[in-house]
């Protein structure tokens, strides 16, 4: 009997340990995520994140119970010594039409620049970009907007700290779309 229960023990033990030899051969820096389940009206999803050395993903299916599937994918990529962030996403809706967008951020040496696009299922895009430059007492950044039907937005902010104390400005304008 002790035999059995030694013999036991020493065979989970050695499952455990091929099980931790397993995970510490994997790479630290990769890990992933699945998710699954139901709606409350018999519908569906699933979503994976996988995440490795500065690049995040993102998959995601969900169906309705009439069986209309739209799906979300997304890249997420950040490389810290050049200073530089991109993604991107595409959304599938159940008729087939898309909508994409896009982001990229670069880290300049006066501070950092950003832009970005959208374009809906319908063709329409809308931009953005933004500049943000260090002072010797704190940072400006001017973002501008603009919309599919000629929409746009403005907006001009100023930081600086002076003698302890943070002074923060804001300045912007907005122009409508067209109806």
């Amino acid at each position: 009997m002790k035999t059995t229960a030694l013999a036991s023990c020493v065979s989970k033990l050695a499952l455990a340990l091929l099980g931790l030899a397993t995970v510490a051969a994997a790479p630290l820096h990769a890990r992933g995520r699945n998710v699954a389940g139901n709606g409350p009206k018999g519908g569906t999803y699933q979503r994976e994140i996988e995440r490795s050395a500065g690049t995040v993903t993102k998959n995601a299916t969900a169906t309705n119970a009439a069986g209309q599937t739209v799906t979300r994918n997304q890249t997420r990529t950040v490389d810290r010594a050049e200073g530089t962030v991109t993604g991107s996403a595409t959304t599938t809706l159940p008729g087939g039409k898309t909508a994409t967008s896009t982001v990229q951020s670069e880290k300049t040496e006066t501070g950092r620049t950003t832009t970005a696009q959208a374009t809906g299922p319908n063709g329409g895009t809308a931009t953005y970009e933004s500049t943000s430059t260090r002072t010797e007492t704190g940072f400006t950044r001017e973002a501008v907007a603009a919309g599919p039907k000629g929409g746009s937005a403005t907006k001009d902010v100023t930081v600086s700290k002076e003698a302890g104390v943070i002074k923060r400005t804001v300045a912007g304008t907005k122009t409508p779309p067209k109806p």
